[in-house]
Parts: structure tokens; sequence; C-alpha cells
């Protein structure tokens, strides 16, 4: 009977590491979480993982946008967006399933005399393994200030925690021994 009890816990231990590792399990983590921008024709967002969103230009009627997403400065997608419209990435790694990396909503188009702008909302940028982890990038906020040091005032950490899986696993081992220890 011991044997039994001792493997039925080495199968909880296995399964509680199997949860906690990343590359073990499928990773699915969201850098950009449902939140909105715009963007002036010209204008270009920069997103985790040097991706960059650049509105190129807007039609005449004020209904179409032009997009490009650039992956380390190359293009990788391309599209004429009207309102309401979803703009998707998507990538597949050895000839695996595809997986969203970019979906960004049109929410409006304004046309104006100077300027056009599109706003973009929801907007969710997924984690993609195989390229620089993330990194904070400064917040993009519009520049309203004489400030001429170049420093961005705010930056968006939405990195990991490093070790945050190892910990996990050694507190919830520590935890289970001590169960196990007391029947």
């Amino acid at each position: 009977m011991k044997i039994g009890r001792t493997g039925r816990h080495i199968i909880v231990i296995i399964l509680l590491i199997l949860a906690f590792v990343p590359g073990i399990q499928a990773q699915e983590e969201t850098l950009f979480n449902g939140t909105g921008f715009y963007l002036s024709t010209g204008q270009t967002w920069t997103f985790y993982q040097d991706y960059a969103f650049a509105l190129k230009n807007v039609d005449r009627n004020g209904e179409k946008a032009w997009v490009q997403l650039k992956l380390n400065n190359a293009v990788v997608k391309s599209g004429i967006l009207s309102n309401n419209e979803v703009f998707y990435y998507n990538t597949s790694t050895n000839g695996s399933n595809e997986t969203v990396i970019f979906s960004l909503e049109v929410s409006g188009i304004y046309s104006g005399e100077d300027t056009d702008i599109v706003t973009f909302s929801p907007v969710y940028q997924y984690y993609q393994p195989g390229l620089a982890d993330p990194t904070p990038i400064p917040t993009q906020l519009p520049d309203n200030s004489n400030d001429t040091s170049g420093t961005p005032a705010h930056t968006n950490a939405g990195g990991k925690i490093p070790g945050f899986h190892a910990i996990t696993i050694a507190i919830i081992i520590c935890i289970y021994s001590i169960l196990l220890h007391r029947t």
C-alpha cells in the first residue's frame, strides 16, 4: 500500500511542475490587454517584442485607413481597414496551428483639414515564442511639455517576475511535503 501512496504523490508533484514551468505548457501571455490608442497619419505605435504599428494614410472620404505592422523594421502585414474592422496578425511555428499575435479593431476614423486620426480599440498583443522577451517600452502619450531631454516620463513595465515559477513550485512542494508528513 505504501508504494501506491508514494506513486500518487510523485504523480501529483509531476503535475504541479508541469502546470507551473514555462515552456512545458502552452503559453499565451497577453502583453497588450484590450486598451486602445490613436494615431495620426504618419505616426507609429511601438509594441513589445520589436513590433511597430503605423498609420500610413487615410482616404479622402475618411472611410478607410492604410496600416502596416512591422517586426524589426520589416513589414510583416499591411492592410486597408474600415471603421469597426479588425486587423489580425497570426504566426505559426514549426508547421503547428496558427496563433494570433495581434488583434486591433478600428474604432473610429476622423478626417480633418490638417491631419487624419484613427483610433484602435480594443487592442491585443500576445507573447510570441522565439522572439526577444518583452522589455518595458515607453508609455506613448502626447508630449505637451517643453522637456527636450528625450527621456520618457513613464514606462510600461509589463515584464515577467524573475524566478516566479521556480518560487511557486518550491512553495507548492513545501506545502505538499508538510501535508504529506501530517497524514
